[in-house]
């Protein structure tokens, strides 16, 4: 009789190593894949995480028609006017393109507007300026009184001039006209114009109150374009976004925004760190003390999660310093 050993123990004992190799070399497959995945989108190719930012509820339908409305492709137009050239005679050439997706038309035509919607303003505060200026006697002035004095006739006489210039461009620009002011910003900002983009998701239809009054269906049009305008400023690392939302979210905020978003702490959170974690070395004392008194309210998986969150953000595509641009105080609506 042979007293061999049988074969079928060492064979199984042979798949059972093969197979276990086999797990370890999937494992450290899907390890190296994962570590390049994400070495690749540590680069421009990160695929931006999700931004969260949801429409408060409001009225029946009113969350269908804040989803509705894609943003359009912007489309590169023709030559533009002539700087200061008289806007009665391009509008509605320049509406056109505007309304056609002509992104620079659309810049251009929301300059000239709102130019000629300050102009009433601005006359009535230089003409005041300049009367109390030049009724002022010089008698008795110190040589440097007589300086300072000269200095602002000087200016006086530069606004004066800029006045004059809007008053060419302006001439014949007529209430319909300036009317459409607060539609072309939303236009312009769904074209791309980061700075209509700013000022149209912080002011809305409140930018131009009378016109509000006469088309009240400016509100939702703002609750129907804001979500995607958010989208598309977080895609582009636009850092006034990301201020305008942590300030939205920021609690007792009475803002357009915050009225559309509504109240959350953790959303809060993530904006917050977000910009604080692109912000320059003067601004981190103020926003850390700010963070702290956020996170007293969420939980430490909430805390974990908004961080990470705030950190893939960043790598995803935000560029510079957050407070470049945002000072304290900064003007949206500034064109």
């Amino acid at each position: 009789m042979s007293t061999e050993p049988s074969s079928p123990p060492r064979a199984a004992s042979a798949r059972r190593r093969l197979l276990l190799a086999a797990g370890i070399a999937a494992a450290l497959a899907a390890v190296v894949a994962a570590y390049f995945a994400g070495r690749a989108g540590a680069g421009g190719g990160a695929a931006r995480p999700d931004s969260h930012v949801r429409i408060a509820a409001g009225e029946p339908g009113a969350d269908a028609a804040a989803t509705a409305a894609p943003l359009p492709t912007p489309i590169k137009g023709g030559i533009l006017p002539a700087p200061g050239a008289p806007l009665k005679d391009h509008f509605a050439q320049l509406q056109a393109r505007a309304n056609a997706g002509d992104a620079g038309a659309a810049t251009r035509l929301v300059r000239d507007l709102d130019r000629c919607a300050r102009l009433r303003s601005t006359q009535w505060r230089n003409a005041g300026a300049t009367e109390d200026l030049t009724r002022r006697s010089t008698e008795g002035m110190s040589a440097a009184q007589l300086r300072t004095y000269q200095t602002l006739l000087e200016a006086m006489e530069l606004r004066q001039q800029a006045q004059r210039q809007d008053q060419a461009a302006c001439a014949g620009v007529d209430e319909a006209m300036l009317a459409s002011l607060v539609p072309n910003i939303a236009q312009a900002a769904r074209l791309g114009d980061e700075q209509a983009r700013a000022c149209y998701l912080e002011r809305g239809p409140l930018y131009d109150a009378r016109s509000l009054i006469r088309h009240p269906d400016g509100l939702r049009a703002y609750r129907g374009t804001a979500a995607a305008l958010v989208e598309a400023g977080l895609s582009a690392g636009d850092w006034r976004v990301v201020d305008l939302l942590q300030q939205a979210y920021e609690p007792g905020s009475k803002s357009l925004l915050a009225g559309l978003l509504g109240a959350d702490p953790l959303q809060h959170y993530r904006y917050l760190k977000l910009y604080r974690l692109g912000a320059e070395s003067h601004r981190a004392d103020q926003l850390d003390r700010q963070l702290a008194a956020v996170a007293t309210g969420l939980s430490p998986a909430q805390l974990a999660e908004g961080n990470a969150w705030a950190q893939n953000t960043l790598d995803a595509g935000f560029k510079g310093r957050s407070t470049d641009g945002t000072p304290p105080g900064w003007e949206a609506c500034d064109f």
